[in-house]
């Protein structure tokens, strides 16, 4: 599945100028967001959506990953990450 994130806020025509269409370019401005996050959040049918995605991607501005790619270090060393930074590492006082 892929992902997009938007590279540079554009001047919008009169058909994407909807809430909804703020709304995606707000929160694609700030992450990594799949098609189907996009339809959740945003509102718009999912026809909607590919069309205003496919405008941005034909004016340069969309940048799209792989969705198994992590967004950090963090999420790519697994579930039990929290784990191993929570715990304190102690050093034996007899070396």
């Amino acid at each position: 599945m892929k992902e997009y994130r938007l590279l540079a806020w554009p001047e919008l025509k009169s058909e994407f100028q909807r809430t909804a269409h703020r709304r995606v370019l707000s929160d694609l401005s700030l992450r990594f967001m799949s098609l189907a996050q996009l339809v959740e959040v945003s509102g718009l049918k999912k026809s909607e959506l590919k069309s205003f995605l496919a405008m941005l991607d034909a004016r340069g501005l969309l940048d799209e990953r792989d969705s198994t790619a992590p967004d950090s270090f963090f999420d790519s060393i697994g579930k039990l990450g929290w784990f191993r930074r929570s715990v304190p590492v102690t050093q034996d006082e007899g070396s």
